[in-house]
């Protein structure tokens, strides 16, 4: 009984959620101390720092915890070369999906949402320190991190119950670990695309390079330009612009997944298809630590 016990606690829907809630709490601590920080140390190697130790650390320690061995096989490589051309589909789709999810936060009101980091708000003027502070700060410590922890760990712990329970389960942790129900579902969006694309190619280094593109345009191409974009022209034509480009994109991915799937299709098959998401619903999104995820998210953003 006592073994069944220890065993249950081992399941990845159990254990997953945990490293998420610490990560969480241990982000809102750093947070804070950020703040206590006196005026000669360099904030962004502190941010960079701060994201080493709470998001690559507790990740690694999970996974020598898991004895090196995931449910599924951590995508760190693949074992065939990404298809480029689907990437830049999937980056193109990105891109113009998030401006159109930002463009109706603008017009209803709302604030856009940067898809940087948790630690943008801290960083405050960038005059006076280097581009390569600012890049690997803000930039590329978040994009491999963040990668590693979703794509990496959470989304192939949870592929074994399905892959489209993976990429909502690993999406819905990315969003929560932003601190923000107003821009949840601009975060929500890009980790559901970034699942999705670690899922067809078999590899977090696509979802890494599509994240490194998006913190590098939140960062120079400041989400101000939309807002002057719509002042000058107008709410409907740009609205117009960016369901057209975004529709068009789509296509384009969708065309571009057809022909990946057809191909795949004829090669013999890697490994054993994962079960249909479907029937594993209630046991994951019900279990106890995803749901004390969910009220540690709440308490979190809310207080």
């Amino acid at each position: 009984m006592l073994s069944k016990i220890k065993d249950k606690l081992k399941l990845p829907y159990i254990t997953a959620p945990l490293l998420v809630i610490f990560v969480i709490t241990a982000m809102q601590v750093s947070t804070r101390s950020l703040t206590s920080l006196n005026s000669e140390t360099n904030i962004f190697v502190a941010i960079g720092v701060i994201q080493l130790v709470v998001l690559a650390l507790p990740s690694i320690v999970y996974y020598l915890l898991k004895g090196r061995k995931l449910e599924s096989p951590m995508y760190l490589v693949s074992n065939r070369a990404p298809d480029i051309i689907f990437v830049l589909f999937s980056a193109l789709f990105f891109i113009c999906g998030t401006l159109l999810i930002k463009f109706f936060y603008f017009v209803n009101g709302g604030s856009v949402a940067a898809i940087t980091n948790y630690y943008s708000d801290f960083s405050g003027s960038q005059d006076g320190f280097s581009h390569l502070e600012i890049i690997l700060s803000l930039i590329i410590i978040p994009a491999i991190c963040e990668e590693f922890l979703f794509r990496g760990i959470i989304f192939n712990e949870y592929r074994k119950y399905g892959t489209a329970n993976a990429v909502i389960i690993s999406a819905l942790c990315f969003a929560m670990l932003h601190f923000s129900v107003e821009s949840f579902f601009v975060y929500l969006f890009s980790g559901l695309l970034l699942g999705f694309c670690a899922a067809m190619t078999k590899s977090i280094l696509p979802s890494i390079a599509i994240h490194l593109l998006s913190n590098t345009l939140s960062i120079y191409a400041s989400d101000a330009f939309l807002r002057i974009t719509v002042v000058k022209n107008g709410a409907y034509f740009i609205g117009f612009v960016l369901v057209v480009l975004t529709g068009v994109s789509l296509l384009l991915l969708l065309s571009k997944i057809e022909n990946m799937c057809y191909f795949y299709s004829e090669r013999p098959q890697e490994e054993a298809i994962p079960p249909k998401s479907i029937g594993n619903i209630t046991k994951l999104f019900l279990s106890p630590t995803f749901i004390l995820l969910i009220i540690v998210f709440v308490l979190v953003t809310v207080f």
